[in-house]
């Protein structure tokens, strides 16, 4: 989850995101536990006008776009993997000079795909972040069964109403409208692998009939289960 984008992710996955937008990975219950590298910096650490500069005007695109978050194609993810592992063993000037052309490097990354849409980006404490954190990852654990809003707002101790703002400006999304968005994104991977049908497939995400697990689904996806199966060109059914 990024802001308000819901996809994917896998080995090599690179994601450039600004400060202030709320993002989390969760790995599924049966897969093994994801290893993640973050590199932060303060957006003005070079100054205030650096990046103002004709010559920086691509690097200060791609920090604007940041703000949906940005993903990148595979060479450079791949260019990326390697000069990140090897970040910490520098020296002070060393971090600065790379992390400066590292970031020339994504700004020039032609096939760059920017994730969500630009909203209003609420700057939470630190009460608030461990709440979202956890609200995301009771749904990780949950998703298959029935989910009660009213029962997770008990949970991080705040009121429906309270609860409700909260996920809203963090997310700017209601909260079915994420639960059902997590929901067909797992249905989106087991579709990839494995030979289930689509009717086991959604009972086990947590949809309790089959014609409003289609609708959810051409609703997110644009396309029907079927038809996203075949896209893929796995299995079939």
């Amino acid at each position: 989850m990024v802001g308000e984008s819901i996809s994917h992710f896998g080995p090599g996955d690179l994601v450039f995101i600004a400060p202030n937008v709320p993002h989390m990975w969760q790995v599924a219950p049966e897969c093994p536990l994801a290893e993640a590298f973050y590199l932060q910096f303060q957006p003005e650490f070079t100054g205030k006008e650096f990046f103002n500069l004709a010559e920086m005007k691509p690097v200060r695109e791609l920090m604007t776009r940041a703000d949906r978050g940005v993903t990148f194609s595979a060479p450079i993810r791949k260019e990326m993997a390697s000069r990140l592992k090897k970040f910490q063993t520098l020296n002070k000037s060393e971090r600065l000079l790379n992390l400066l052309d590292i970031l020339h490097r994504l700004s020039q990354d032609r096939h760059s795909v920017t994730l969500g849409q630009a909203m209003a980006r609420p700057r939470l404490n630190k009460r608030q972040e461990e709440r979202i954190s956890r609200v995301f990852q009771y749904l990780n654990q949950h998703l298959t069964g029935p989910i009660s809003q009213a029962e997770i707002a008990r949970s991080v101790r705040l009121s429906s109403s309270a609860f409700s703002r909260l996920f809203k400006n963090t997310t700017g999304k209601c909260f079915m409208k994420v639960v059902n968005e997590l929901r067909i994104a797992q249905v989106c991977r087991l579709l990839a692998e494995t030979s289930r049908t689509i009717s086991e497939i959604a009972y086990e995400c947590g949809y309790e009939t089959l014609s409003h697990f289609n609708s959810q689904f051409r609703h997110i996806m644009k396309m029907t289960p079927i038809k996203y199966r075949r896209r893929l060109g796995t299995f079939q059914g």
